[in-house]
């Protein structure tokens, strides 16, 4: 057997190495014969640790610590480069609805208050940076009653990779000079590295933590937006200590393979190298799927959606790999509005909705042939089929066998949902995963590339350019170490085949079985002596004290009965519940809003006022209490209440959080789903007063339509806008119907800018004085008007032209609010007298004679109403 394992035909050969400085001083000194025992201080604490971990210097824990806190920085780095990126191919692409969404994220930050701006910029990337730890990003937004969490799970792989890269090479550069003795030493320095990714991760999310106000009408907004969950330390961990431990692994000087290595690799040949044909098996497609998605993305989408590649292209990569090998995603959704249905769960292949073109389908599956073959024979490369891979049955199974895992690991790794909850009642989720049997799938092609690298690759290595051989072999490096293991196992296996004894199992001797109780084992009674009769004086002396107890207790209960009956009737909550509903009836908006607060803005309770609501008609005109359900400290008051000779059911819940005296005091809980309802006016920009049941009411003044809510008692509301000019008005009164059966539906009442019929009288006369200025103009096509005479002002055969407005137009004013339109509804006629040379011969005097023509009068013009003046434009005249 040769010298060096790597065999004569490998260009690296395993050197000695000698131990750094560092090392050799960490190292502690053996004592001889004569020493007493091991030294004090560091000495003795550096001897009392394992004995893998005693050469272990400050380096080695550092370096780890630094390695881990450069990969989290790193991810966060590249997760503002990316959203940087990614509003940039907004801002190129010119698009509206583009710049709308990078309008609102700029937006959105800027609604914060001044000071928490630069915060909210500097807080943002770190929370984002979360997603690429596949934990959760929660935005909980609330403000007055109604609050609404919003949760998102969509992995950012790009960054993470920049972070993963950044931890290996900090870590490889760092331990340039350290020797890692053993495998235990790296893999410690790996657990540190991932302790500090994740610590590091956990502090920077949880500090900066999303908090802001955001103004919303006359009310404010509270959101936070928080990625700490436990899949955020969990993987980042994960992710720290795998990147960490490949970098180390060249480090180690371990002389030999472990027995747990040889005995792999002699068992299961292959296992400890098939990481490589499925990576590599991952990158030939996703690379190449990848690249195509966004170039298609940049034919189709244009910059916003081919720069905003950095976030989405490895997620959707992965799911074309997963669609491409014949598995399909699942998407499910629950909330019916963003699904199909409430639950459903639909099953989505490659060619689902046959919208995909076909030539798009065959590519991805050749795309996913040739990506098996590559790792087919890049599996050939690292496990040569010798004699012992021939020889050994459960060779078969090693790729297969991790292919399932794979299915596995990318059903965690593609998954994406978002989740919606609270908002005005509705929830909803969003989420998509590959299927369940994406793991079948899977083996099935793990078993064909197993078949593919024992009798088909072998026939191409030989004829395969020498880049792409070596490409898919790996380096020399990593080829030296797996020979080495390979031949420790060979060699470990013939030595266990030509010395193998029998061992026989040595007998425990059984325990002898406990001396005890048995279970169910009785002890017979003891007999029992006959009582002695009771003393007459004792036995009437028991019959007093039973007796005054029995009073007491009787009176305790007839209190305690008169307790509760004089605190659900006098003091009972169907007392306040009557308080409310007779302040109701009287018309007291103001005592009711103070036993049951509607909980709402100032604008809101614009029309809960004594003057407003005393002025309502059919408000409640009778009540009568049914049932009240008293548990604990709460209650249920139910009442009947009629109003305009309507009955309908009305709760009332109540809350006793105190007391008066002796008894509970109640207090009316959730007023906003008893009798308070909401009234939605419509109102046209500029209008800010209102008129409600002959009070004056303040309205938001904005420069477009919009919509006031406003919270109300149960009546009749009579509403009106005054016109603002002669020419416009908001239309006619109108009565919003509240009812209190009616208490889950929203009354609307709109109104909206008209024109009034002074207004086309003004616009006619306007436009006929323009048109009486086009026929004085004297010429052939009066520049600006709608009609003329084939621009002959230029020609010499024609002159003198004078238009007559024989029959002027009928007009009729379109649109709304500020965009108003004047249009002829009936066109109008005009005659053109002139004269025309018919002496076509330019050496004979002209002859002139009289003739005319007529025209019609038709068109529109841009109507601007300022006040009381009214103007005309002709733009198509």
């Amino acid at each position: 057997m040769p010298s060096s394992a790597y065999g004569p035909g490998d260009e690296t050969q395993p050197v000695p190495r000698a131990q750094d400085s560092e090392t050799t001083k960490a190292m502690p000194a053996v004592g001889g014969p004569g020493d007493d025992g091991p030294g004090t201080g560091p000495e003795k604490a550096a001897s009392q640790l394992p004995a893998p971990l005693r050469g272990m210097t400050g380096k080695h824990w550092l370096v780890p610590v630094i390695a881990g806190i450069s990969g989290y920085l790193a991810t966060v780095l590249a997760t503002v480069i990316a959203l940087l990126i990614t509003l940039l191919g907004f801002a190129l692409s010119g698009d509206s609805s583009s710049n709308d969404i990078a309008s609102d994220v700029t937006t959105g930050i800027e609604s914060s208050t001044d000071a928490n701006q630069v915060w909210v910029a500097i807080c943002l990337p770190f929370q984002v940076a979360a997603l690429a730890f596949l934990a959760p990003l929660r935005l909980v937004v609330s403000g007055g009653a109604e609050g609404v969490s919003m949760g998102l799970i969509f992995p950012l792989y790009l960054p993470l990779l920049c972070g993963v890269l950044t931890a290996w090479l900090v870590a490889r550069k760092l331990s340039g000079r350290l020797s890692l003795d053993n495998r235990v030493v790296q893999w410690l320095m790996a657990a540190i590295a991932g302790l500090a990714w994740a610590l590091t991760a956990l502090i920077f999310t949880a500090i900066t933590v999303v908090r802001t106000d955001v103004p919303l009408f006359l009310s404010t907004l509270e959101m936070r937006l928080t990625g700490v969950s436990f899949a955020l330390v969990a993987v980042a961990f994960l992710v720290g200590l795998l990147a960490t431990a490949s970098a180390l692994n060249v480090r180690v000087a371990q002389p030999a393979p472990g027995r747990v290595v040889t005995t792999t690799e002699r068992h299961a040949p292959g296992l400890l190298q098939v990481l490589r044909p499925i990576a590599i098996h991952l990158l030939v497609f996703c690379v190449l799927a990848g690249l195509g998605m966004v170039i298609y993305a940049f034919i189709e989408g244009g910059a916003a959606a081919g720069f905003s590649a950095v976030l989405w292209v490895p997620m959707a990569a992965g799911v074309l790999f997963v669609l491409s090998h014949l598995s399909a995603v699942t998407v499910t959704g629950a909330g019916g509005w963003l699904a199909e249905a409430s639950g459903s769960s639909n099953v989505a292949y490659l060619w689902t909705d046959g919208d995909q073109p076909v030539w798009a389908i065959v590519l991805l599956v050749l795309l996913a042939v040739i990506s098996a073959v590559c790792a087919a024979l890049s599996w050939a490369h690292v496990r040569p089929v010798d004699q012992r891979v021939a020889r050994t049955v459960q060779s078969w199974a090693v790729l297969p066998g991790a292919y399932p895992l794979l299915g596995l690991l990318v059903m965690w790794l593609l998954r994406a949902s978002g989740q919606l909850g609270g908002f005005f009642g509705l929830d909803g989720v969003l989420a998509v995963r590959p299927v369940a049997w994406t793991c079948l799938v899977f083996l099935l092609w793990g078993v064909a590339i197993e078949a593919l690298a024992r009798f088909v690759a072998p026939a191409f290595i030989g004829v395969l350019p020498g880049g792409v051989n070596r490409a898919l072999r790996g380096s020399d490096r990593a080829r030296g170490r797996a020979a080495v293991v390979a031949s420790a196992a060979a060699l470990a296996g013939g030595a266990a085949a030509a010395g193998r004894t029998p061992h026989d199992d040595v007998a425990r001797p059984a325990s002898e079985p406990g001396v005890g109780p048995t279970y169910g084992a009785g002890v017979a009674p003891a007999a029992q002596e006959p009582r002695e009769p009771m003393d007459p004086a004792k036995k009437k002396k028991i019959r007093l004290v039973a007796i005054i107890a029995g009073s007491i207790i009787l009176l305790a209960v007839i209190a305690a009965i008169v307790f509760s009956v004089v605190s659900r009737t006098a003091f009972g909550p169907d007392k306040k519940a009557e308080e409310l509903i007779e302040a109701v009836v009287g018309g007291d908006a103001q005592r009711a809003t103070e036993l049951a607060d509607p909980n709402v803005t100032t604008q809101q309770r614009g029309l809960l006022t004594n003057d407003i609501y005393g002025a309502a008609e059919n408000r409640i005109s009778s009540y009568e209490i049914t049932d009240t359900t008293v548990n604990g400290d709460r209650a249920t008051v139910d009442a009947r209440v009629s109003q305009d000779n309507v009955t309908s059911n009305v709760r009332v819940n109540l809350v006793s959080d105190g007391r008066e005296g002796l008894f509970k005091s109640w207090r009316i809980e959730n007023p906003d789903s008893l009798l308070y309802q909401q009234v939605t006016v419509q109102v046209p920009a500029g209008v800010e007063k209102m008129n409600v049941n002959g009070n004056p009411v303040t309205l938001p003044n904005e420069s477009e339509p919009h919509s006031v809510s406003l919270t109300v008692l149960p009546g009749d509301y009579d509403m009106s806008v005054d016109a603002p000019s002669k020419y416009v008005t908001y239309g006619e009164a109108q009565t919003a119907e509240v009812r209190a059966d009616d208490r889950f539906m929203s009354d609307t009442v709109q109104f909206s800018t008209e024109h009034t019929p002074e207004l086309v009288e003004e616009a006619t006369r306007v436009a006929n004085a323009k048109l009486d200025e086009c026929a004085a103009s004297g010429s052939f096509d009066p520049e600006g008007c709608s009609f003329g005479f084939n621009s002959y002002d230029d020609n010499e055969d024609y002159r003198n032209p004078t238009w007559t407005i024989t029959e002027y137009p009928e007009y009729e004013v379109y649109g709304t609010g500020d965009s108003l339109t004047l249009s002829t509804s009936k066109s109008g006629e005009a005659t053109l007298e002139y004269q025309y040379n018919s002496e076509w011969d330019d050496d004979e005097p002209a002859d002139w004679e009289d003739q005319d023509t007529e025209t019609s009068l038709y068109g529109s013009g841009d109507l601007v109403v300022t006040g009381d003046k009214v103007e005309v434009n002709f733009s198509d005249w």
